[in-house]
């Protein structure tokens, strides 16, 4: 579609795209790509952002008017993503069309459903004239700071252990396009023209401070600091961009892999970092075997129980992007590194006092950097302590609604965490 929605932009001819951003999930850069591929502000051309508080946005229609006047739709369940319209997904939809002979007046009504939305304010209803509109939209936590994907089933749980789960195989692949994917549901509806070539959209968060860039091969949504060929530390790793809807950071879920120092085990340890926090960092490059994206920061780890908080020395840290440089086996995650030291402090610290040692399944906090304390700030809890039912539920309920960010973390209202 982006051929296409690069000539109806040529021609300004008729492009109104709805999107939705359930819980602030929809990332500010993709509707920054939006904007620039659509061309807005043009006459013909309106683009909104859908999002409630007690409710999803969750249709998935898609309405075309040929040159010749004949009409096209599609209404189902497939979001506009590789996995919902590649044959990953099992999805269920019609496809209408008046030059097979489909009704003119049925596929009308629904070009004029997803217009009706432009015909004056409506409730919920944010419009994107412009990319000033952006920063106040992410703001309000209409949006994040970069796109929150959804995983799979077959990714494999907390234990670690693999699924055995059979896979789908797409049914068509599609080439690379010059703008990214969004993972909600988008209605869109066009009077459309031949296809062009797409053209290439910069993507940056419009709120931060410091310049930042994309750079092939990584994702867009990996941004890097000009003219820098080693990792970025503290305030210069941050792009000035905030979490999504205000969060002060993320709970996490423990995993074998992140708490493997808590039980002795060697290696190392991380945490996956979800890409809908990758917008508020910017990225040097680790010069090892492979060019990675690194970002280095200051570390504080404490542990609280009823004696209250028991912060070890102070470490660092660094999140590092992996499986995207050339001849790099990986699965293009990010992940953070959990330092030895502090961690098996904090083991001794809780072992010599009776206190329940952190183990998998148990939650953390993780509090964000911030240009003013560029430090990241880790707790873990006792048990007994009522901070970690209330972190712990945190987590429980955003899974079973469906928000978790990534795999195994909630965004961190502010106020939760104890001072330190």
């Amino acid at each position: 579609m982006a051929p296409v929605i690069n000539e109806l932009k040529s021609q300004d001819r008729l492009t109104n795209c709805v999107i939705g951003s359930n819980g602030g999930e929809t990332g500010e850069p993709d509707i920054e790509t939006l904007v620039n591929l659509v061309g807005t502000p043009r006459a013909n051309a309106r683009i909104g952002v859908v999002s409630f508080s007690a409710g999803l946005f969750h249709p998935k229609v898609y309405h075309f008017t040929r040159q010749d006047g004949t009409q096209a739709a599609y209404v189902g369940s497939a979001n506009l993503t590789t996995p919902g319209i590649s044959g990953m997904n099992i999805e269920a939809g019609l496809l209408l069309d008046s030059s097979t002979g489909d009704s003119d007046h049925v596929l009308s009504d629904v070009a004029a459903a997803i217009d009706a939305w432009f015909n004056g304010p409506r409730p919920g209803l944010s419009t994107v004239t412009a990319l000033a509109d952006l920063a106040p939209l992410v703001a309000a936590g209409v949006l994040g700071v970069a796109p929150t994907p959804r995983t799979t089933q077959s990714s494999s749980g907390s234990s670690g252990a693999a699924s055995s789960k059979i896979g789908l195989k797409p049914l068509i692949k599609f080439p690379p396009v010059s703008v990214k994917s969004g993972t909600v549901a988008a209605l869109g509806s066009a009077a459309a023209a031949p296809s062009a070539p797409p053209s290439t959209a910069t993507v940056a968060p419009s709120a931060g401070p410091l310049t930042s860039s994309p750079r092939p091969p990584f994702p867009p949504y990996v941004l890097f600091a000009p003219g820098i060929a080693t990792p970025t530390l503290g305030a210069a790793a941050l792009t000035g961009s905030t979490l999504a809807g205000g969060a002060a950071g993320l709970v996490i879920r423990l995993n074998r892999d992140s708490a493997r120092h808590f039980s002795g085990g060697s290696g190392t340890a991380n945490v996956s970092v979800p890409v809908a926090t990758i917008g508020t960092m910017r990225f040097g490059v680790f010069q090892g075997k492979y060019q990675r994206p690194r970002a280095e920061f200051d570390l504080r780890m404490r542990y609280v129980s009823n004696l209250g908080a028991y912060e070890v020395a102070s470490s660092s840290t660094n999140v590092m992007v992996y499986g995207y440089a050339p001849g790099e086996s990986g699965h293009g995650d990010v992940r953070m590194v959990v330092p030895a030291a502090p961690a098996r402090a904090i083991r001794d610290h809780a072992a010599a006092h009776g206190f329940h040692v952190p183990t998998a399944n148990d939650p953390m906090i993780l509090e964000w950097p911030t240009p003013a304390d560029p430090t990241f700030k880790a707790t873990f809890i006792d048990p007994a302590d009522p901070l970690f039912a209330t972190v712990d539920g945190m987590l429980a309920t955003a899974s079973a609604g469906g928000a978790l960010v990534g795999q195994g973390a909630c965004w961190l209202p502010a106020g939760i965490s104890p001072n330190w």
